[in-house]
């Protein structure tokens, strides 16, 4: 969250400084298809007559198409520097598939544990960016921003045993991108932009103690369309 209040007093920065000169304000939605990756590790941490740490790696990813609604102001006559903000409604699992493992029962005799299959995948949801866009030729821009997203964690199991479950987690996350950006008549406008999301590494304990960290990537690529008031 540092770094978005960091961001937030750039963009406010920004805006008084440039108040003053005549600008739009643009309200529209897109369409976008994208793709998440992450590679992570769990450790175990298990005690009983000794103590367990087991350390198991993974990798996950998706592809999916959404939609998002987006608000931002635009400085100037020609529109040189924009500042705004985009909101992804709805939700998305991080995997196309649930991972899963097979546990066996007493592992060592102080241990609680029962054999079961275990299953996971994580959620996201509520992904709002806050971004920067600044013109280098005439329809051709540059992007960068800041982003938040919730991730929910999806467990289940077959074990009568003791399980422990991950919490939920608010990521940060720097966004950069590349656009084109062009007038449909009137007050139409339209976008075309890729863009990379580097999130902040995802780190959760257990109830039960069991850690897991994870690294988050993904690409997008969007076109938009809106109108300029």
């Amino acid at each position: 969250m540092k770094k978005l209040r960091i961001l937030l007093s750039f963009f406010l920065g920004a805006f008084l400084f440039t108040s003053v000169q005549a600008g739009s304000i643009g309200l529209g939605i897109s369409g976008n298809v994208g793709t998440i990756s992450a590679e992570g590790t769990e450790t175990e941490a298990s005690s009983g007559s000794e103590t367990e740490n087991s350390v198991r790696t993974a990798t996950a990813g998706n592809n999916f198409a959404f939609g998002t609604a987006f608000l931002e102001y635009n400085f100037g006559d020609s529109e040189i520097f924009t500042l705004g903000v985009d909101y992804v409604p709805g939700t998305a699992d991080v995997n196309n598939k649930n991972l899963s493992r097979t546990d066996t029962a007493n592992r060592d005799s102080g241990n609680n544990d029962q054999s079961g299959t275990y299953t996971a995948n994580a959620e996201i949801s509520d992904h709002i960016t806050y971004y920067a866009e600044v013109k280098v030729t005439e329809a051709f821009y540059v992007k960068a921003g800041m982003a938040t997203v919730d991730i929910k964690t999806k467990d289940t199991t077959t074990s009568s045993g003791t399980v422990g479950n991950y919490p939920d987690v608010t990521l940060d996350a720097f966004t950069y991108g590349l656009g084109v950006k062009g007038d449909l008549g009137g007050s139409l406008f339209y976008k075309v932009e890729g863009t990379y999301v580097d999130y902040d590494t995802f780190s959760a304990t257990s109830t039960t103690s069991n850690k897991v960290t994870a690294n988050l990537d993904g690409y997008n690529g969007k076109l938009a369309i809106g109108m300029k008031f």
